[in-house]
């Protein structure tokens, strides 16, 4: 059982089973169940499992069995764990040859309890080894267990998550902001796995063309930074998917789900301020970890198991910045991870002493909160990609630009095939940087023609089959020449519209000005009629519009400022808004249940209301009277559109001589 077959609820909290006395699980798992936690997560450790894995888990399953706990099983390396190096074996870590290095040739630290470590490469051969000899200790521990005592294996779900990749940067250059400077690993052992791939990779015959010759301009030095990019990609993509394949060599039948787990604490970009606030005793820098959750919440994972996304998961580790944060600050993180990532599957991953530390209060908002984003009362829609080549880089004012006027309901991927995924999605940018294929074409043609709307870059990273592709495809299409500062063609391509925008020579793909790309999306997000639900007068406050199960939006206000603030929010047309903060406390959320108005007089409709948000407050309203009928026709729409493609492509193969409906469809075009 993979993916969907697996729901995780938005607020996850942590067990640390290795620091139990064995007499003391099944009492500690009780006193959870008596404070209503019915599931919980837990790491293992790789120092735990190659010493005692069929003792101390064993007897830790045992008891959340006995309390019909369901058990969610971390295995992925990752950082924030309660163990020395985050579990990592000592001798891997310990060894300088084995470790990663940013773009500045030096050492990727994580500066977090109970001690500072330098994380490894996950090129390293010797790394690998011991990866795959932990994972096939942990496939043959579920498969014996499932002989054994398959009673203790009901309620486990292992996760499988992205690890280190996103922390592969240098601190200096990503102080400013997430994800900032050169992503990736620089070792020794990544710089020779880039070579072999890169030779590999364009050894295929689509970059031989016109001639063998041709070859050479894709290696060559000036592209060194944007093959790296889809070469660190790709090799991210294939480490999940090896992760994945071998932990169910014997125990397939194991209920697995696959996350992206961000640890803001433990961001390169922070390194620098949590060392200081550490031999200062200061605070820790809230507004830079606020900061951090709308970066890792833009970005949306390809899963390792199939072309899913992975849900998204803040981690906040008590290990770090975050524990010295005031009790205020550290709810409205909280809150601000929950309503970013849970509308869209993901959710917070919490210590379970840390939550407790909190008032029954708050923790019963949140879990009402949670309750609503886990039943799907409210929905968090993506409704804009940005299509880069790797999702942990930086990328210029486009992307920036983008994020400004499309966001929270934008997310940047890497991967074609999450578009197959997104029918919410209306409007598709691609960033200049990303090397165009012929298969590329395909795909973006087609999801144009569901009633999308694609933006293309002209450049020199197209091969000769992807440009003779595109241009067979426009070849008969109606388009329209447009200059906003940057020149673009607009082609009429099925129900949707593709567009083709000019890179001016002095602009960069990193140091585009702002103004040279403003006009220009707010043409295009008005051609592919992305409009905002609503916005605010004041930048200090974020919005976050959610669309409600039964019609009408939900809308929060954050302020994420120690003041209150007073702005307006306006709306495309007359609404009515009332209070759900009562709804929230009730757990009901039934349209007839919320208020229309805080007073008892009539709800008036209008388009522009002035709001008092409280410091480090979060402002539930409800909205109703506008009208996402239109929204919703065009997902029916593209879906169908979809259906009745992937139909005429399966009749299409069942004629070809030879072919065997057991065999997939890579066997037959192969």
């Amino acid at each position: 059982m993979v993916g969907d077959d697996v729901n995780l609820y938005p607020i996850i909290l942590l067990v640390n089973y290795w620091e139990l006395r064995p007499g003391l699980m099944g009492a500690r798992l009780g006193e959870l169940l008596k404070r209503g936690i019915t599931q919980v997560a837990t790491f293992v450790p790789w120092q735990a499992a190659e010493s005692d894995i069929t003792q101390t888990l064993t007897r830790f399953l045992q008891a959340a069995a006995e309390k019909r706990m369901s058990v969610h099983l971390i295995l992925s390396p990752e950082v924030g764990v309660h163990y020395p190096y985050s579990g990592l074996p000592k001798d891997v870590v310990s060894k300088k040859e084995n470790r990663a290095h940013h773009c500045q040739a030096d050492s990727v630290t994580v500066n977090l309890a109970p001690n500072a470590f330098a994380l490894p490469s996950l090129f390293a051969p010797d790394f690998n080894k011991r990866y795959s000899s932990f994972l096939g200790r942990m496939d043959g521990f579920f498969s014996d267990l499932a002989k054994t005592q398959p009673s203790l294996l009901r309620g486990v779900t292992t996760v499988l998550s992205g690890s280190f990749w996103k922390y592969y940067r240098s601190p200096v250059f990503s102080s400013h902001s997430a994800f900032a400077g050169r992503g990736g690993d620089y070792s020794t052992h990544a710089a020779l796995a880039f070579r072999q791939r890169t030779e590999q990779y364009f050894t295929q015959p689509e970059f031989l063309e016109p001639t063998a010759v041709e070859a050479k301009r894709w290696k060559n030095r000036a592209l060194e930074e944007t093959n790296r990019r889809w070469f660190y990609q790709q090799s991210e993509d294939a480490f999940r998917n090896r992760t994945f394949q071998m932990l169910r060599k014997k125990s397939s039948q194991l209920k697995t789900v696959e996350m992206e787990l961000y640890t803001p604490e433990a961001d390169p970009s922070a390194t620098y301020s949590n060392f200081l606030q550490m031999v200062s005793g200061g605070h820790a820098n809230f507004s830079h970890l606020s900061g951090l959750v709308e970066d890792a919440a833009s970005r949306m994972s390809l899963a390792g198991g199939g072309g899913a996304s992975a849900a998204s998961y803040i981690h906040w580790t008590s290990m770090g910045g975050f524990r010295m944060l005031g009790e205020s600050e550290k709810q409205f993180l909280i809150l601000k991870s929950l309503l970013l990532l849970g509308g869209q599957g993901g959710g917070v991953l919490l210590d379970e002493s840390e939550w407790f530390s909190f008032s029954a209060n708050f923790r019963s908002r949140a879990h009402a909160l949670a309750c609503s984003l886990s039943q799907g009362d409210f929905q968090l829609k993506n409704r804009t990609l940005y299509l880069a080549p790797h999702l942990w880089s930086s990328y210029g004012s486009l992307w920036e630009e983008l994020k400004k006027k499309a966001s929270p309901q934008v997310k940047m991927i890497s991967s074609v095939d999450l578009l197959l995924k997104n029918y919410n999605s209306h409007l598709l940018v691609v960033d200049p940087s990303f090397i165009i294929t012929r298969e590329v074409v395909q795909k973006l043609i087609s999801w144009t023609k569901a009633g999308r709307v694609v933006v293309l870059p002209r450049s020199q990273l197209y091969t000769e089959a992807s440009r003779r592709e595109l241009e067979k495809s426009l070849s008969l299409t109606k388009c329209i020449d447009v200059d906003l500062g940057l020149s673009y063609r607009v082609h009429a391509l099925g129900d949707g519209k593709l567009v083709v925008y000019d890179l001016p020579d002095s602009l960069s793909f990193k140091g585009e000005p702002a103004a040279a790309w403003q006009q220009f999306l707010t043409s295009i997000l008005s051609l592919a009629e992305v409009e905002s639900h609503c916005r605010l007068t004041d930048s200090r406050l974020l919005v976050v519009p959610f669309e409600r199960k039964k019609e009408g939006l939900a809308v929060f206000v954050l302020n994420g400022t120690r003041r209150p603030v007073t702005a307006d929010i306006l709306f495309p047309t007359d609404v009515e808004i009332g209070d759900l903060g009562n709804a929230l406390s009730k757990g009901n959320f039934d349209h007839e249940a919320v208020p229309k108005s805080s007073s008892s007089a009539p709800a008036e409709k209008d388009h522009r209301f002035s709001l008092e948000v409280p410091p480090l407050g979060v402002l539930p309203l409800a909205v109703d009277g506008l009208d996402l009928t239109e929204v919703q026709e065009r997902k029916i729409a593209a879906q169908s559109y979809e259906v009745n493609q992937a139909n005429a492509f399966t009749a299409a193969v069942s004629e070809l001589p030879g072919f065997n409906p057991s065999q997939g469809f890579e066997e037959v075009w192969s």
